[in-house]
């Protein structure tokens, strides 16, 4: 089973025998610590304890064996993150247009490096006013409105977190900043553009087309679907469940 969030423990149990330890959690019953390693099997009913006591949802990660789950992993996404991660690379058609999706997925963080290449005249400090506008405008569009949970606790260590990471080298993406008002697309960007539009643009490096009509495209489907792929305005669930799926749970709104 891959890594689930949002768990509750609801009750311990341990004996004097070696490495029998078991945690109750909720919605799935008795799993037993991995026993595999003394100090581990501590360390993870030291955390098991701590936030059933606390009331603290965790992520855990289980293993079927000996005819036995088994919880291999726990983490309190109150201190930080947990979960496997993908690097996620996948060519995209669409009508007349073609491009690559690109991006990191470590549990429920989705993130995009993007390295901006100004025009010749674009300032140090335009190019920093811009940043902040886009990644402010992209990071709060996408994140913390659906999560990924195996049951119906759906708190916010389970959302998705989207993340912007400026940089120099190792991109996914590489955009030309021109001066503007000028035309937009997922590789070129101009000095008008809001954080609507980079959210807009943001959506192509995860792999979404294009959902407004457009003459060039008359098969288009779906298109006037009020999203951001639309009119740059709302994130909706179907944009957020592969991510999800890629974790092998279901897509809850936060």
């Amino acid at each position: 089973m891959p890594v689930s969030c949002g768990r509750y423990v609801d009750a311990l149990w341990c004996n004097e025998e070696r490495s029998n330890a078991w945690v109750w959690l909720r919605h799935s019953g008795w799993r037993k610590l991995d026993d595999r390693n003394d100090d581990a099997t501590i360390n993870l009913l030291a955390i098991a304890a701590e936030a059933k006591s606390k009331g603290r949802s965790v992520s855990v990660h289980e293993e079927f064996r000996s005819g036995t789950w088994r919880i291999t992993e726990i983490a309190d996404f109150h201190t930080g993150t947990l979960g496997p991660t993908f690097n996620v690379s996948f060519a995209m058609s669409e009508c007349i247009y073609g491009w690559t999706a690109a991006f990191d997925q470590r549990g429920t963080t989705i993130t995009v490096r993007i390295r901006l290449v100004p025009d010749a005249g674009i300032t140090a400090a335009t190019m920093a006013t811009l940043r902040t506008r886009w990644q402010t405008g992209i990071e709060s569009k996408w994140s913390n409105r659906f999560g990924c949970c195996i049951s119906p606790d759906c708190v916010g260590g389970c959302a998705l977190n989207f993340r912007v990471e400026w940089v120099n080298t190792n991109e996914h993406h590489t955009v030309r900043v021109r001066q503007g008002p000028a035309g937009t697309n997922m590789t070129t960007w101009d000095t008008s553009d809001s954080g609507d539009v980079a959210s807009h643009e943001f959506g192509h490096m995860l792999g979404y087309p294009d959902e407004y009509t457009s003459n060039l495209c008359p098969s288009r489907s779906p298109v006037n679907t009020g999203t951001v792929m639309d009119d740059n305005t709302e994130v909706v669930r179907r944009l957020c469940t592969p991510f999800c799926d890629r974790l092998g749970q279901p897509t809850y709104t936060v």
